[in-house]
């Protein structure tokens, strides 16, 4: 009696498949059979067959692969990781700050485009803290970490809420 599973086996293949190294699932080992070994090329001048160059090259490509994964998974230092903390809660103030300004100042009842425009004006200077935070930590992601910072900084300086520092609303 035969082995049920040897007939689905076959199933899943053409006959003389087992013995083709190109056809191996990515990430098996390859057997060379003998009658594959005898149709392999000859050697090259430095004693290594074509499949070996090929297999060379596979792993090269790997470890590269390899290489670039970890760089991109590598975690950003404690000292990186306190200022963006510093810098967040500044950008956090800020918004505050500007919140505040804003709710010192009496808006008119009657909506006129005058006044529907300085109600969005004050709605964007609300905002621009966060947005400018934010933007700039998805923009920069790929970047070097000392280039984000920088944006934060020029971000942080031009951002300040001059009228809660003032002490009076414009």
């Amino acid at each position: 009696m035969s082995d049920p599973r040897d007939e689905d086996d076959e199933a899943l293949g053409w006959g003389g498949d087992q013995d083709d190294p190109t056809l191996a699932p990515e990430g098996a080992t390859r057997t060379v059979s003998a009658t594959t070994a005898s149709a392999a090329p000859s050697a090259t001048p430095g004693g290594r067959t074509v499949l070996d160059e090929a297999e060379d090259a596979e792993d090269l490509i790997a470890e590269r692969e390899l290489a670039e994964a970890e760089a991109a998974s590598k975690q950003m230092s404690s000292a990186a990781l306190i200022a963006f903390g510093v810098l967040g809660g500044i950008y956090l103030l800020y918004t505050i700050g500007w919140i505040i300004s804003f709710t010192r100042v009496e808006v008119a009842s009657e909506l006129t485009f005058g006044v529907f425009t300085d109600i969005v004006a004050r709605t964007l200077a609300i905002a621009a803290s966060p947005f400018w935070f934010i933007a700039t930590l998805v923009i920069t992601q790929k970047k070097d970490v000392r280039y984000t910072m920088l944006w934060l900084v020029i971000g942080m300086l031009v951002l300040v809420p001059w009228p809660f520092l003032i002490g009076r609303a414009s």
